[in-house]
C-alpha cells in the first residue's frame, strides 16, 4: 500500500469500493481502518482526522501513473486503449467485468502530465508557484541556439561579419493537418491545465488576431498543390481545428517554446504569421534564418504585414534581419527560375541545414491524431504540449552523439569539397575566376530582394513555341510588305501550326476514347462527349484538306505514286499473311487516325519537290520549339506531382486526393507523348546532328522528378507499410514508350547511396541546356559550375565552424543550467522542514543531471574541443573568442571512450523524466 499511503487525501472509514491498481490489474477493495493501521506513525493519522474530504470512490498509484505516462509517450497510444489493456488484464473473457473507470483515469493522468511539466521547468522551486508561470515556461529550450547571457560569449556582437553566421538562428516553419481536433466539448468545461504555458500559442490572443484577419486570403502556393487543399477542406465539417503549425530549430530539431498553434481553417498567413511572431519574442539574436516551404509567396509582402497587421506585442526587434529559405527537398518541387535566393545550397552560413526538421517532427507525432482528435480544446493542447516536450527532451540528451556524428561526416565531406574546388579552379583563367569570386561576393552581400547580378543564373538559349510563332508572323509580315504576295489567307506558319493543333487534337481524342474503353461500363455522356469531339475534329480536318493544294501542291503525284508502289508490292507478295499499310497509313475512319501530310511525313528525297519552298524549315522550327515546350511542361507538371504526393502522404488520406493527382499523372503522359512526336518530325526534318544532345529519346525510365534519386523504392519492409511517397510493387524498367503506365519511381535501393546536390544522379530531362555554343555562352555555363563548387566548399566548411560553435553552445548552456537549479535550492520560506528538504533536493539532482551531461557531451567531443582550443591560439587576432576559422579534418575520438561514456551514465540520462513529484524527495 506504500503508493497509497504517498497521496495527501484519505477516504472515510464508510467509503464504498473503489479501484487502486498496484500491478497492473483492476481490483475491488474497501479500505477502511485497516489502512491506518499500517501507517508508520501517529501525525499521519492525526492529519487524517483533522481533514474533511469528501467521498473517494477510484484512485490510482503513483506506479500506475508513472506507467501509463511513458507507454502514451513511447507508443502515441491514448489513454483508451491502456484503459482497454489494463480491462483485458482484468478479466478476458467478458464476464465481471469492473465497473468503468475511464473518465477518472483520464482527468487523473492529465493532471499527472501537468504536474510532471510544472515540476521539471522548476515552477515548485519557485515561490510564486504554479500562479507565477509565465507564457512558454514549461517548455525545454534549445540548448544548442544562440542565447545571449547564456551561451554566447560578451563580445558576440563585435564578430566580423564573414563570421556572424555562426550566431544566426535558423527557424523551420511548416504545418501539418492530421493533428485536427473536432467540436468535441468547449473551453468552458475543457479550458485546460496549462495552455499557452508550453509550446501552444497562448489561445485567446492568438485567436483575437486570427478572426481579425479572417477576410485575407488563404496561402497558395506556386506548385499548384491547392486541388489537394481544397479537397482535403471539403470534409472539414465539424472539426474545430484542422491542424497545426509549427516552428522548429534548424540544428536541433526542437520545438520552440510558444511555437505551435492551432490552425482553424487551412494554412493561413495569419496563423503562421502569429507562430512565426510568438517564436521572435524568444530570440535575442539579430538575424534569423526563416525556412518555409512556400516562403517565395510568404515572406514577399511579410514586411507589409508586419507594418500594418501585426499587433505591437508581437513585432519583431527592431533591426532585425529576416534571411527566408525553401526546404531543400521541397525547393525542386517550385519553379527554378529566380528561386536561386532561397536556395540553402547557396545562402551563406547555413552549412547542411536541409530545414526539413518539421518533417521529421511530424512523423512519429501523426500517430497521435488517433486520440487528440476526439479530445476537449483543453485536453487536446496539454497532450500535445506534453508529447512535444518528450520529443525535446530527446533531442536534449542526445545531442551529444547527434553533433558528434555530423562533425565527423562534416569532416569528411569537406575535405572532398575543398579539394574538387581548388581543383576545378586551377585548370581556370585567374582573371577569369577573380571576375566570378566578385560577383559571388556581391551577390551574397546583396540583401533580399537581391538585385546583384546573379551568378547561379543562366539564360535559356532557346526560344518557345509562341516565341517562334511571333517570329515567323513577322517575317512574314516583312515579306508581304516589301512586296511578296501572300498565296492564302492563312500564311505559311498558319498552316504549319493549324497541322501541329490538329495533331495534338488526335491524340487527345485517342487519350479520351482509351480512358472511355477502360471503364467497366460507359454512360451515354461519355459516348456523346467522344461523338462530339469526333464531329469538330472532321470540321477541322476538311479546313486543312482545302489548303494542301496551295502549301503542298505536289501532294497529289505523291499519293498517286505511293498507291502504285503499293500496289506493285502487293502483287509481289500475293498469297502472304503479312498486311499491308494503305497510303493513309491506316483504313480506319475515324478521324483521331487520319494521316495529317506534314513536311515531315513526306520523305526528304521528294520533300523538295512536293512542298512549298520553306516550309519544311518552318516546321522543323516550331517541332524544335515544340519539344523544348513540351520538356519544360514536363518538368513543371513532375515538380508538381511531386510535391502533391508529398503533401497527400503527410496530411491527406483516402481516395479523393488519389484521384486527384491521377489527374496530373494523365497530363505528364501527355506531355511525354508530345515531345516524342515533336522529335520524330525533327529527326525526319533535321536528320541526326548535334541537336540530339539536347533532344535525346524520352524513355518511361527518363521521366522521373528531381529528387528521385534520393528517395529510390524501398527495401522490403514490414507487410502493411508504405513511408512518404515511395510505391509498392516492382520497379519499372526504362523503355521506349510504349507503356504509357510510367512511375515516377527508380529501381530498388541495395545500398545507402547518399544524398544531396554534390551526390545527385539526374534523368538527362533535368539537364537540358540548349546552347549555340558561342564562347560567352560556355563561359556562362562554367561560371555557374564553378559557382556551385564555390558554393558547395562554402557550405561544407560552415557546417565544420558551426557544429564546433554548437557543441560551445551546447557545454556553455548546460553549465548554466546546473548553476540555475542550484539557485533554487532554497526560495520558498516557511515552509516544513521535510518540504523545504524535498525542494532542495530535487534542485540538487536536476542540477547534477545537468552537469552530468556537459561531462558525457565534452567526453564524446574531446577531439573538435581541442580543434577548436589549437586554432583559437593561432587566429586569436581575427576571430571572435566563441570559435575560430577551421576545415580541419582530425577526428581521433576513440570508439571506447564513447562506450565508457555512455555507460557511466546509463539509467541517469532519463531521471529527469522518470522521477516522481515532490513528495518522493522528502525522504
Amino acid at each position: 500500500m506504500d503508493s497509497w499511503v504517498q497521496a495527501t487525501f484519505w477516504p472515510t472509514p464508510d467509503s464504498t469500493e473503489f479501484a487502486l491498481d498496484m500491478t497492473g490489474d483492476l481490483y475491488d477493495e474497501a479500505l477502511e481502518a485497516d489502512v491506518m493501521d499500517e501507517l508508520p506513525s501517529p501525525e499521519v493519522a492525526a492529519t487524517k482526522s483533522k481533514r474533511k474530504i469528501s467521498k473517494i470512490s477510484t484512485c490510482a498509484s503513483f506506479q500506475l501513473l508513472e506507467h501509463l505516462h511513458k507507454f502514451a509517450l513511447t507508443t502515441k497510444a491514448s489513454t483508451y486503449d491502456f484503459y482497454r489493456a489494463l480491462e483485458k488484464l482484468t478479466t478476458n473473457t467478458g464476464m465481471g467485468v469492473p465497473k468503468s473507470r475511464y473518465k477518472p483515469l483520464f482527468r487523473m493522468i492529465l493532471q499527472w502530465r501537468h504536474l510532471k511539466m510544472l515540476k521539471w521547468a522548476g515552477r515548485a522551486n519557485d515561490p510564486t508557484g504554479v500562479d507565477g508561470t509565465k507564457t512558454g515556461e514549461l517548455a525545454i529550450r534549445c540548448l544548442s541556439c544562440p542565447h545571449p547571457g547564456i551561451n554566447l560569449p560578451e563580445d558576440w556582437v563585435n564578430t566580423p561579419e564573414k563570421l556572424k553566421f555562426l550566431f544566426m538562428m535558423i527557424m523551420c516553419m511548416d504545418a501539418n493537418f492530421r493533428l485536427k481536433n473536432q467540436l468535441v466539448s468547449n473551453y468552458s468545461q475543457d479550458p485546460g491545465l496549462g495552455v499557452g504555458w508550453a509550446y501552444l500559442v497562448p489561445r485567446q490572443a492568438y485567436e483575437s488576431y486570427v478572426l481579425s484577419r479572417a477576410s485575407d486570403e488563404d496561402i497558395s502556393t506556386c506548385v499548384g498543390f491547392q486541388a489537394l487543399a481544397k479537397a482535403n477542406s471539403k470534409f472539414s465539417v465539424g472539426l474545430r481545428y484542422t491542424g497545426v503549425g509549427a516552428v522548429v530549430c534548424g540544428r536541433s530539431e526542437m520545438i520552440f517554446p510558444s511555437g505551435v498553434g492551432n490552425l482553424q481553417k487551412g494554412e493561413c498567413y495569419a496563423n503562421m504569421d502569429y507562430i512565426f511572431s510568438s517564436v521572435l519574442q524568444y530570440v535575442l539574436v539579430l538575424l534569423v534564418l526563416i525556412s518555409y516551404d512556400i516562403t517565395c509567396q510568404w515572406f514577399t509582402n511579410l514586411f507589409s504585414r508586419i507594418d500594418n497587421h501585426w499587433p505591437d506585442s508581437i513585432k519583431p526587434r527592431p533591426n532585425t534581419t529576416l534571411v527566408p529559405a525553401i526546404p531543400k527537398l521541397h525547393e525542386p518541387m517550385h519553379e527554378q527560375k529566380d528561386h536561386q535566393v532561397y536556395s540553402l545550397n547557396l545562402i551563406k552560413g547555413v552549412g547542411f541545414s536541409d530545414c526539413e526538421c518539421p518533417e521529421r517532427v511530424w512523423a512519429p507525432h501523426n500517430a497521435l491524431s488517433n486520440s487528440t482528435k476526439t479530445q476537449g480544446p483543453g485536453s487536446h493542447q496539454d497532450v500535445l504540449d506534453d508529447h512535444f516536450g518528450f520529443w525535446n527532451w530527446l533531442k536534449y540528451i542526445g545531442l551529444g552523439s547527434t553533433l558528434l556524428r555530423r562533425y565527423k561526416a562534416a569532416v569528411a565531406q569537406c575535405n572532398l569539397q575543398q579539394e574538387g574546388h581548388r581543383g576545378l579552379t586551377a585548370s581556370l583563367d585567374p582573371d577569369l575566376v577573380q571576375k566570378w569570386e566578385t560577383m559571388c561576393q556581391d551577390w551574397e552581400a546583396d540583401s533580399f530582394p537581391k538585385k546583384a547580378a546573379n551568378p547561379y543564373h543562366l539564360d535559356d538559349a532557346y526560344m518557345s513555341e509562341a516565341q517562334i510563332k511571333k517570329e515567323l508572323a513577322e517575317e512574314e509580315e516583312r515579306r508581304i510588305a516589301e512586296g511578296g504576295v501572300s498565296l492564302h489567307e492563312t500564311l505559311v506558319a498558319g498552316f504549319i501550326q493549324m497541322g501541329l493543333d490538329l495533331e495534338e487534337v488526335q491524340r487527345r481524342l485517342k487519350r479520351l476514347n482509351a480512358t472511355v474503353a477502360s471503364k467497366i461500363s460507359t454512360t451515354l455522356g461519355d459516348e456523346r462527349s467522344i461523338t462530339e469531339e469526333r464531329n469538330s475534329l472532321r470540321v477541322r480536318l476538311r479546313a486543312w484538306e482545302k489548303l494542301l493544294p496551295i502549301y503542298i501542291p505536289g501532294l497529289l503525284q505523291y499519293e498517286t505514286n505511293l498507291s502504285r508502289s503499293s500496289a506493285t508490292s502487293q502483287k509481289g507478295e500475293k498469297g502472304s499473311d503479312k498486311p499491308q499499310d494503305t497510303p493513309e497509313g491506316s483504313s480506319s475512319n475515324k478521324p483521331e487516325d487520319a494521316v495529317l501530310w506534314l513536311p515531315s511525313r513526306i520523305p526528304a528525297l521528294v520533300r523538295s519537290q512536293v512542298c512549298l519552298a520553306g516550309l519544311p524549315e518552318i516546321e522543323e522550327q516550331l517541332r524544335g520549339a515544340q519539344c523544348m515546350d513540351s520538356l519544360q511542361k514536363l518538368r513543371r507538371i513532375l515538380r508538381v506531382k511531386r510535391r502533391m504526393i508529398h503533401f497527400k502522404n503527410k496530411n491527406l488520406h483516402g481516395t479523393r486526393s488519389r484521384s486527384v493527382i491521377d489527374c496530373v499523372h494523365l497530363k505528364a503522359r501527355n506531355a511525354a507523348d508530345r515531345y516524342r512526336a515533336s522529335r520524330a518530325a525533327k529527326l525526319e526534318l533535321a536528320g541526326p546532328g548535334k541537336w540530339e544532345e539536347t533532344f535525346r529519346p524520352l524513355n518511361d525510365g527518363d521521366i522521373r522528378g528531381y529528387q528521385d534519386p534520393n528517395h529510390l523504392r524501398p527495401k522490403a519492409g514490414r507487410p502493411g507499410t508504405l513511408e512518404d511517397d515511395r510505391a509498392a510493387g516492382p520497379s519499372t524498367a526504362p523503355n521506349t514508350g510504349d507503356n504509357q503506365e510510367f512511375e515516377l519511381f527508380n529501381e530498388v535501393q541495395t545500398r545507402h547511396d547518399g544524398t544531396g546536390e554534390t551526390r545527385r544522379t539526374l534523368s538527362w530531362i533535368w539537364l537540358t541546356i540548349p546552347s549555340n555554343d558561342s564562347e560567352e555562352d560556355k563561359d556562362d555555363i562554367l561560371r555557374v559550375e564553378w559557382a556551385k563548387s564555390r558554393a558547395r566548399a562554402a557550405r561544407a566548411t560552415e557546417e565544420v565552424m558551426l557544429l564546433k560553435e554548437e557543441m560551445r553552445r551546447v557545454l556553455a548552456f548546460l553549465e548554466w543550467k546546473s548553476r540555475w537549479w542550484q539557485d533554487r535550492q532554497c526560495t520558498w520560506t516557511g515552509l516544513e522542514k521535510s518540504m523545504a528538504e524535498g525542494v532542495q533536493a530535487f534542485a540538487l539532482r536536476q542540477s547534477s543531471l545537468q552537469s552530468q551531461l556537459a561531462a558525457h557531451f565534452r567526453k564524446l567531443w574531446k577531439a573538435p574541443l581541442e580543434d577548436s582550443k589549437k586554432e583559437a591560439s593561432n587566429d586569436s587576432h581575427t576571430m571572435p573568442a566563441s570559435q575560430k576559422d577551421t576545415s580541419d579534418d582530425n577526428d581521433d575520438d576513440d570508439d571506447d571512450d564513447d562506450d565508457d561514456a555512455d555507460e557511466q551514465l546509463e539509467g541517469g540520462l532519463d531521471n529527469d523524466w522518470d522521477d516522481n513529484i515532490l513528495e518522493e524527495e522528502e525522504d
